[in-house]
């Protein structure tokens, strides 16, 4: 698995090196209310908000993560509740 992982790894680094070097041209991102940003090479670009997709995606996948957490311990604290109504019932039970 790891040679392939390898594999992988080095196809996509050698796509990026020539998407880079085919789209060195400056460019400037027009934005909104008549912002532009400094002209950079188009690749950076490309590059720049892939990595802050991927970081947004972390985020995002981290907040998602907390609130599973906080969720479980909910339900955890429901469960052990639960378990000891069980218990008790059981003893009424068999006090009978």
């Amino acid at each position: 698995m790891g040679i392939f992982r390898g594999v992988i790894f080095f196809i996509l680094l050698a796509v990026g090196i020539g998407f880079a070097i085919q789209n060195d041209q400056p460019t400037p991102v027009k934005y909104y209310f008549g912002w532009v940003s400094p002209p950079l090479p188009l690749f950076l670009w490309v590059f720049l908000f892939l990595l802050l997709g991927l970081v947004l995606s972390g985020v995002a996948g981290y907040v998602f993560k907390i609130g599973l957490y906080a969720r479980l311990r909910q339900q955890k604290k429901n469960l052990a509740e639960l378990e000891r109504k069980l218990e008790r019932l059981k003893e009424e039970g068999q006090g009978k």
